[in-house]
């Protein structure tokens, strides 16, 4: 089923490129189709999925360069799982978001995308996962550089640039740990990620060397969440990205970073990831009041929702950082919570901004007397980054931080992080005042409200954000499979 899926996008991004329609009804259909399997299929995979069972499900392994200890390994668990089903139904929702967009090569880009992350979140070769996180960079960097705003050139290259960064310290940190693990445990060369783990005690007799590998892994990750400092890249990336890049680069890219902590930091190193508990849990509370508080003073609604980012990922590091079930739990129902409320803010906004050509805050009023179908899906998607009661987004950040108050290593992070929920709570209430109340301007009123295909591409998002809100056991249970096992191999590890 995983290769399939990865077939079948490199194979829907080959007919999408290759269509000769001038005005692209041939890769949008196209695209539609690729996606829309792929959301049933990965669908189909998360409901058959056996969470008393947990691990690994769905595995492929075949040898590729054994001489080399490459092999072509591929599985899904609790925690990959949701995030490749986010992936396909987020691509379909952007191919509809962009249904006035002409160029084929736009549509193919964003398969070839979702092709590659679904390789990042169900490969289990280390060298096969290297690949397929540097492939996800390509696609964005040309529907940034190539179909965003004004300043697009300057926000794809700083993308590139940060992400490459990373990408160095990662690579040399995967090819480090391999030969480490494989010359101590006496074992031959692999970079498969089972076999790393099940010899990962080896590294408590090198703790330096096992620290700067910990170290090499995470400031990729820690970039592409992204946590301040390395936070830069994002508001500009969002900003000039169209629609479509910006409802993929916060729902799944920025997921990247923390699935991979929990994956790989988590599982491989638990030893340092105790030792450096409080460093991880410190960037997070900085990020977490340091982007709702930067955010209030945005006057761009497509930066504001950007800087939002920044703190929601900030309680994905904090509920990590807390090494309780309930926090990681809290951090995999967050990142899955943002992706869906946050793909839905950037796709009203991107809706509003062609419709009124401006994103500054002060040219926007009573967008909802105009629009009320669009702005009542704008509000709706506002209250869930609030983090409202009923909503995906409360759920996800309230067991973040009842992770973090239940660890004694984190707990008046906790606390602290609790400054960082009344900013948002003022600068979203004070966005939805400016924004959508009031009366509307007479041109407001002759604003087109939302199109069919726009409400089509809308409402999965709205509906997943109701149902994770009032049902958790819609997800949780997934999430329990792979938290819970891992927290006891972990503890295993670290006990070494």
């Amino acid at each position: 089923m995983i290769t399939a899926l990865l077939v079948l996008s490199l194979l829907g991004a080959l007919i999408a490129a290759m269509s000769t329609d001038p005005k692209a009804e041939l890769a949008k259909r196209s695209a539609v189709a690729v996606s829309l399997v792929a959301t049933l299929a990965s669908g189909a995979m998360y409901f058959g999925y056996n969470t008393v069972q947990g691990g690994f499900q769905f595995v492929e392994k075949a040898a590729w360069l054994p001489s080399l200890g490459i092999s072509y390994h591929v599985g899904l668990d609790g925690i990959s799982l949701p995030f490749v089903f986010l992936t396909a139904l987020l691509t379909l929702v952007s191919v509809l978001a962009s249904w006035q967009q002409q160029d084929k090569s736009f549509f193919s880009l964003l398969l070839v995308m979702m092709g590659a992350l679904i390789g990042v979140f169900s490969t289990l070769d280390l060298i096969l996962y290297f690949v397929a996180w540097e492939i996800v960079l390509i696609p964005m960097f040309f529907i940034i550089g190539v179909w965003g705003y004004e300043n697009r050139r300057y926000a794809a290259i700083k993308f590139l640039l940060y992400s490459l960064t990373g990408s160095v310290f990662m690579l040399v940190a995967i090819l480090a740990l391999a030969f480490q693990v494989s010359g101590s445990a006496g074992i031959s060369l692999s970079f498969d990620y089972e076999t790393l783990r099940a010899h990962a005690g080896v590294l408590a007799a090198v703790p330096q060397f096992a620290a700067w590998t910990f170290w090499g892994f995470l400031v990729a990750y820690l970039i592409k969440l992204p946590v301040f400092p390395l936070h830069t890249w994002l508001p500009h990336a969002h900003t000039q990205a169209p629609t479509a890049g910006s409802i993929l680069l916060a729902g799944v890219l920025l997921k990247m970073g923390g699935y991979s902590i929990i994956r790989f930091n988590l599982g491989l190193f638990p030893a340092q990831m105790h030792q450096f508990q409080g460093v991880l849990a410190f960037l997070a509370v900085v990020g977490i009041i340091y982007g709702a508080y930067v955010a209030m003073a945005q006057k761009d609604l497509k930066r504001l929702v950007a800087y939002s980012s920044v703190s929601h990922m900030g309680f994905v590091l904090l509920g990590i950082a807390s090494l309780t079930s309930m926090g990681i739990h809290g951090a995999v129902y967050q990142m899955v919570a943002h992706g869906i409320i946050t793909g839905l803010m950037f796709m009203m906004v991107g809706f509003l901004a062609n419709r009124t050509h401006t994103r500054e805050i002060s040219a926007m009023r009573g967008m909802y007397d105009a629009m009320p179908v669009l702005g009542g899906l704008m509000w709706m998607a506002f209250l869930g980054g609030l983090g409202l009661p009923g909503l995906a987004g409360f759920i996800g950040e309230f067991t973040s931080l009842l992770g973090a108050v239940q660890s004694s290593g984190t707990v008046w992070f906790g606390y602290a992080a609790l400054i960082g929920i009344m900013i948002t709570a003022g600068f979203i209430l004070w966005t939805i005042q400016r924004v959508l109340l009031g009366r509307s301007s007479s041109e407001g009123l002759r604003l087109p409200d939302l199109s069919a295909i726009e409400i089509a591409a809308a409402a999965p998002l709205a509906a997943l954000a109701i149902i994770l809100g009032l049902f958790p056991p819609a997800l949780t249970p997934w999430i329990d499979s792979a938290v819970q096992p891992l927290l006891t191999a972990v503890k295993a590890l670290a006990s070494r």
